[in-house]
C-alpha cells in the first residue's frame, strides 16, 4: 500500500481551526508495526479542545487526530508474531514508551516521561489507516463491535479510576460528579463492582445525560443547579457520606464539593481535567483523613478486562453513543461534542 493516499484530519499548523480534512499519504510501517484499516474512532473532547488549541498538552503538529480506534489489520511487519492480516483489533493509546524506566518495568508506562501518545504526539486514528505499534494492539471479539470497540479506551480510564486507583468495593457508597463519557462509564463500573447507593451528579444541561446515567446503574441522580448537591448526597447517606467520590468535571468547585460530602477516611478521585487554580483551602483533606488521587489513562491488564466486560455484556459502553457520522463531517462531530448536543460521536471512516 506504500504511496497509496487516504483522508486524514490533519492538525497542519501551530494556531486556533488550524486542521481540515486532507489527502496524505497512506502510512508506511515498521517491522513491529501493523497498519490497521479504521472502522470506527471515537471523538474525546480533547480532540475540540486541540483543534482551537484550548487543550493543556503540548501537542505535535502537523498530526493526524484521533486516539480512540477499532479496526482490522491489513499489513503486519515482518517482526510482528502475535496478529496477523486480517485481524479485528483495538488499541491502546500509547504509540511510544521507553520501556527501560522503572515506570514502565513496573506495568505503569502510561506515566513514562518518553510516553507518546495517538493524536497528540504520533499520527491517530482520524483517517482511513493507522500505524500500530504491536505492543499496543489488542485483539477485538465478533462479539464487540467497531464502534464499541473504538470505546475501550474510556472504558479503561473509567475502570482505572473506579477500580485501580478508587478500589470500589461491594456495598461502599460512591458519588459520581460530571456526567460526561467517563462519568457515566464510571457510574457503570462502580455499579458492576457493588457499590450502592452509586449518585451521579451534573446541572440542569445534564437532564438527559443523568437519565442515562441512571439506566446504567446510578442509584440517585442529582442536578447540582437545583439542588445543594453536597446536602443531597448527606441525605441519601443518612448524613455519612461517601466513601469515594470520583471527580470526572474536575473544575475547582467539584473538587470542594468533593471535600465535604465524603467521608472521613474516604477518598477522592480526580479524573476530570482542571487547569484553573481553586482559590481555597484544601485542609479537609487533612481534616478528614481523606485519600486524595489522581487517575489518567490506563495499562494492558486494563485492557483486557475491559474487552472481557464488553464482550460477556457486562458493561454497555456503546450506550454513550449518540451519533455515528463519516470521517468528512468530523466538524460536525467536533460542535455536537462541544454544543452538548452529543455525548459519544463516533466518526466511520468508510461510511458515505
Amino acid at each position: 500500500m506504500a504511496g497509496n493516499a487516504m483522508q486524514a484530519v490533519v492538525k497542519y499548523e501551530k494556531g486556533p481551526l488550524r486542521a481540515e480534512l486532507r489527502e496524505v499519504p497512506i502510512p508506511q510501517i515498521g517491522p513491529s508495526d501493523v497498519l490497521v484499516k479504521v472502522e470506527a474512532v471515537g471523538i474525546c473532547g480533547s480532540d475540540p479542545h486541540i483543534h482551537k488549541e484550548t487543550f493543556a498538552f503540548a501537542v505535535s503538529i502537523p498530526i493526524i487526530l484521533g486516539h480512540e480506534f477499532s479496526g482490522v489489520i491489513v499489513e503486519a511487519g515482518k517482526e510482528v508474531k502475535g496478529f496477523r492480516e486480517g485481524d479485528r483489533v483495538t488499541s491502546e493509546t500509547h504509540a511510544a514508551y521507553c520501556g527501560r524506566c522503572a515506570l514502565c518495568r513496573t506495568g505503569n508506562y502510561q506515566v513514562c516521561k518518553e510516553r507518546k501518545g495517538f493524536g497528540f504526539h504520533v499520527d491517530g486514528a482520524f483517517a482511513e489507516y493507522v500505524r500500530v505499534p504491536e505492543m499496543s494492539l489488542h485483539r477485538l471479539p465478533d462479539t464487540v463491535s467497531f464502534v464499541t470497540g473504538a470505546l475501550t479506551e474510556p472504558l479503561c480510564v473509567a475502570y482505572n479510576a473506579v477500580v485501580e486507583k478508587t478500589r470500589v468495593r461491594p456495598g461502599d457508597a460512591v458519588a459520581v460528579i460530571g456526567p460526561g463519557p467517563i462519568g457515566i462509564l464510571c457510574v457503570e463500573i462502580a455499579r458492576l463492582s457493588g457499590a450502592n447507593p452509586v449518585v451521579a451528579i451534573g446541572v440542569s444541561a445534564d437532564a438527559q445525560r443523568l437519565e442515562l446515567a441512571s439506566a446504567m446503574g446510578a442509584t440517585h441522580c442529582i442536578n447540582s443547579d437545583a439542588d445543594d448537591p453536597v446536602a443531597a448526597v448527606m441525605q441519601v447517606t443518612s448524613g455519612a457520606g461517601v466513601d469515594a467520590v470520583i471527580d470526572a468535571a474536575g473544575a475547582g468547585e467539584t473538587l470542594r464539593q468533593s471535600m465535604q460530602m465524603v467521608a472521613p477516611g474516604g477518598t477522592i478521585t480526580k479524573v476530570g481535567w482542571g487547569p484553573e487554580p481553586v482559590g481555597y483551602s484544601i485542609d479537609p483533606i487533612i481534616h478528614k483523613a481523606v485519600t486524595l488521587k489522581g487517575s489518567f489513562s490506563h495499562s494492558w491488564p486494563m485492557w483486557e478486562r475491559c474487552i472481557k466486560l464488553m464482550s460477556r455484556g457486562q458493561v454497555h459502553p456503546e450506550s454513550l453513543v449518540t451519533h455515528t457520522l463519516p470521517l468528512s463531517e468530523w466538524e460536525k462531530g467536533f460542535e455536537l461534542i462541544e454544543s452538548r448536543r452529543g455525548l459519544k460521536v463516533v466518526l466511520v471512516p468508510g461510511k458515505a
